[in-house]
């Protein structure tokens, strides 16, 4: 079976047509392996952000004439996802199925919006290959997990979910070899990223990561995650890994043993947290280990400095751990940043100011701010659809609007959208001076800032650093030296 797998890129959210993606897709990296393990290897890929030429890809259908071309997609860019299937769809009558975020998000609504024949929900290694099984045989596909499909009356059907794999370790790494990796820019900075684990038990309203991975917690074994360490360091000369996950640091025990793991191997990797860590499920004792591994960043969230906004969203932290997080963190010697939301349940324009003084006063790095987004199958999205007063249509802000933007996608009474932007206004520009200042020092990351208020100057420097290896290289090298200790 010869199989197609395309990557689509939403180059207005990124800002130039010719930003360069980080690294390969983890998603396809990790389906490609559990393929290859069962004998399917006649594969190949597209991604689109890194061609940056649709040409290329009808090229590919034409030459390779694909058995089943398999579309990925998160929400900010469906649209491009969608209108690259109709591309494809208009050029062959291969088979085509969905999969990604958005599926889980809006499950048999993907194919009454889209041309895709078929579509995939959660997590995926299993239930794909239970479908290939069906697809090059019987073709009744009514029992396999987490699959969307039309019957022969054409009628729209959703199978049962399939149940998450209990034991990620269990899964081969993903086949980031698969990929051109040499073209992609942390190549340049010999990094990849990293998940040591699945699934989030917490509650945070906004998050749509429980919808395609559970809210199980799901570790790896610490001897899988050295494992996989170590065959990048092999196989492509890694240096630093990026721990992509969502909850490290929830089983304390575990987390400690990864890092004794890279210190008794003597890996001497470098490694990041900017997904963010829980700020009250750290201890001295972890963060010292985590630095003596080699942690050199850590991202804390925190979302608001008004208790009752972080009460409102499900998060269940409180703001004093952040401040012991950050003070505990410090001590050890691990940079770090705090996150903040603008604009959720309940937020109003003094609450927001709240988060502003809160994130001026911690002894942090930097600090991110973000845009509130209500993605399909959230309880925000829920929230914001009865009881906001005004609302972007849903496809169009999900195509449009990032996090980054300062455009509120949804107002409320207590928080109208002029309050909303002003307060994003605000936010964003405290983020742009901290996190140059940590870059470049504070005296020229304060001058960059100055240039950064000028937009075209500053879109200027961001497709220099975005848009080929070398920028990207040089703003690495920048990055890694603000964060040495």
């Amino acid at each position: 079976m010869k199989l197609l797998f395309v990557i689509p890129w939403s180059k207005t959210l990124f800002g130039d047509e010719k930003a360069i993606p980080g690294h390969p897709h983890m998603g396809i990296a990790y389906l490609i392996a559990v393929l290859k393990q069962n004998g399917i290897s006649d594969i190949e890929i597209f991604d689109q952000g890194l061609e940056n030429n649709d040409a290329i890809l009808f090229g590919k259908l034409e030459k390779f004439k694909p058995d089943l071309v398999g579309v990925t997609t998160f929400s900010y860019c469906y649209d491009y996802a969608s209108n690259l299937i109709s591309q494809i769809k208009k050029r062959t009558k291969t088979p085509l199925i969905i999969g990604g975020s958005h599926v889980s998000a809006i499950k048999k609504d993907i194919l009454d919006s889209s041309q895709a024949d078929f579509a995939m929900k959660g997590e995926s290694e299993k239930s794909f290959l239970d479908f290939l099984k069906e697809f090059s045989g019987g073709r009744s596909y009514s029992a396999v997990g987490n699959l969307i499909w039309r019957d022969k009356a054409g009628n729209i059907c959703e199978n049962k979910a399939e149940p998450f794999i209990a034991d990620p370790s269990a899964i081969p790494f993903p086949a980031y070899e698969a990929f051109q990796f040499s073209r992609y820019n942390y190549f340049a900075t010999k990094t990849l990223p990293i998940v040591t684990s699945r699934g989030c038990p917490y509650g945070c309203n906004f998050c749509s990561v429980k919808l395609s991975m559970g809210r199980r917690f799901r570790p790896r074994s610490p001897d899988n995650v050295i494992a996989e360490m170590k065959h990048w360091i092999k196989t492509f000369g890694i240096k630093k890994f990026e721990i992509n996950d969502d909850c490290f640091n929830i089983d304390l025990e575990r987390a400690e043993k990864i890092c004794d793991l890279i210190i008794g191997e003597n890996l001497g990797v470098k490694y990041e947290l900017y997904n963010g860590m829980r700020a009250d499920r750290v201890t001295e004792r972890l963060l010292q280990k985590m630095k003596d591994s080699g942690c050199i960043f850590i991202s804390y969230g925190c979302e608001s400095g008004n208790q009752g906004v972080i009460n409102n969203m499900g998060k269940a932290l409180k703001i004093e751990k952040v401040r012991e997080a950050v003070e505990l963190t410090n001590k050890v010697g691990i940079r770090n940043s705090i996150n903040f939301i603008i604009g959720n349940k309940g937020e109003t324009y003094a609450s927001a100011m709240e988060s502003i003084a809160l994130a001026q006063a911690l002894p942090t790095n930097f600090v991110n701010f973000y845009n509130i987004i209500p993605y399909p199958g959230t309880e925000l999205f829920d929230w914001a659809t009865k009881h906001a007063a005004h609302m972007i249509p849903v496809n169009e802000y999900l195509g449009k609007v990032g996090s980054r933007d300062l455009t509120p996608v949804f107002d409320t009474e207590e928080f109208p959208a002029v309050q909303r932007a002003k307060a994003l206004k605000k936010g964003y520009a405290l983020y742009e001076k901290t996190v140059l200042q940590f870059r470049l020092g504070k005296i020229a990351g304060y001058l960059a800032y100055i240039i950064s208020r000028n937009r075209k100057l500053f879109s200027i420097g961001r497709k220099l650093a975005l848009s080929n290896k070398i920028g990207f290289y040089i703003y690495s090298l920048l990055s890694y030296r603000s964060r040495k200790s």
